[in-house]
């Protein structure tokens, strides 16, 4: 069995425009804007410096110098480390919300049961998964590129081969490391992209975590990467326009600063991108539900819930015995 791209996609969409998702909207909008103007500020501020007697104390106007790059950057990172923390209870709870479908408002159980804990949970996943991509990334682009080099040495010094041949070798090799890291992120992101909803929904440990998303792609991998590819690239497309990356640049950041129309214009930016940040997550919520609740029927994973029944708000205290039932060890 499998489950239904289409209704994913069409249920995702009426999230997206429920109460509910206007909520979520306006709290990833306020989150990233927070968090723009934070790296706007952080890269944009000039420190003092001593001038001794060169400094005309009648002009009393102090001259500074821009903050070196490993401060920006400590700043830049710790600023990212901020946002991490206050989004992932965030998602936690948004994900909650739309596997259990719900519109009008957000169960206490989803804002409560364990939240805590989940975000702990969720933080040392997302690090867990940094740490694989870019793993994968380097093996996936060195291995190749070094296979090359040593075929070029190979003929270039033995002079069994031309020299020409390991050139070209370096080219072809190359060419494939780069399809072989877009083809491997988007299966390793295909097979982690439900770990956040495992430890939401089921409050998984770090590994479970890992281990139960990984299950739940098998079976699914193509529908899930077409789905993935699609919200990706909306996704991308919408946040380059609506949010510019341009504001960890000095000199633009104070452009822009001073600039009211771009000034009135971030908001909207910020706001579109939200929204179509909820809307990718309640697409993947309504996937992850659908493919337990086929899964389940299937005999594969009968100990998830469907996602179809009634929501947590009409099972009251079912959906907390549920969760409780649900608690494994701490990573």
């Amino acid at each position: 069995m499998d489950f239904g791209l289409r209704t994913a996609v069409t249920d995702g969409l009426g999230l997206a425009f429920s109460r509910n998702g206007a909520v979520f909207a306006g709290l990833n909008a306020a989150a990233q804007l927070v968090s723009l103007l934070l790296v706007a500020v952080a890269t944009t501020q000039q420190l003092p410096v001593a001038t001794g007697a060169t400094l005309d104390p009648v002009a009393g106007v102090p001259i500074g110098e821009s903050i070196p790059t490993a401060l920006t950057a400590l700043t830049v990172g710790l600023t990212t480390v901020f946002s991490a923390i206050v989004t992932t209870p965030i998602t936690i709870i948004t994900i909650r919300t739309f596997v259990d479908g719900a519109t009008d408002s957000i169960p206490a159980v989803h804002l409560f049961g364990h939240l805590g804990r989940a975000t702990v949970r969720g933080l040392g996943a997302s690090l867990v998964i940094g740490v694989l991509v870019i793993g994968g990334f380097l093996l996936s682009f060195l291995v190749p590129v070094g296979i090359g080099i040593g075929v070029h040495l190979v003929a270039g010094q033995v002079g069994l081969l031309p020299e020409w041949l390991g050139i070209i070798a370096i080219v072809l090799l190359s060419i494939t490391s780069f399809v072989g890291m877009l083809v491997g992120a988007l299966l390793l992101y295909v097979h982690l992209m439900f770990v956040m909803h495992e430890i939401s929904v089921r409050n998984r440990s770090i590994v479970d975590s890992l281990r139960g998303s990984w299950d739940i792609a098998r079976g699914h991998r193509v529908k899930l990467g077409v789905l993935s590819v699609g919200l990706i690239l909306v996704q991308s497309t919408v946040s380059s326009v609506g949010t510019p990356n341009q504001l960890s640049d000095p000199s633009f950041a104070q452009s822009f600063s001073s600039s009211v129309p771009q000034l009135l214009l971030l908001p909207i930016g910020v706001v579109i991108t939200a929204f179509v940040t909820t809307l990718s997550a309640a697409i993947i919520a309504r996937a992850y539900a659908e493919i337990t609740a086929v899964d389940a029927v299937g005999g594969q994973r009968s100990d998830l819930n469907s996602g179809d029944g009634p929501s947590s708000s009409e099972t009251g205290a079912n959906t907390d015995e549920s969760h409780d039932a649900d608690v494994e060890p701490a990573a």
